[in-house]
């Protein structure tokens, strides 16, 4: 189980750097009247850095996982 805790709230986390992404977005667009250029790209950048945690997430587990190499 401990092995197996990172990957429990990977869902939650890649969810919630998306919405992040759109949120800030959306706000963006809202301020400067330019939708929805700014929600477009927040959402891009939002999936980026969620692909880019759940990579860094899985492989530290593919590693742990490996164990030691002799």
């Amino acid at each position: 189980m401990r092995e197996a805790a990172p990957l429990l709230g990977l869902g939650t986390t890649l969810a919630v750097t998306v919405l992040a992404g759109l949120g800030a977005g959306y706000w963006l667009d809202g301020r400067l009247g330019t939708r929805p250029v700014f929600l477009l790209l927040g959402g891009a950048f939002g999936v980026g850095v969620a692909l880019y945690q759940f990579f860094k997430t899985v492989a530290v587990q593919d590693k742990r996982q490996a164990g030691p190499k002799h």
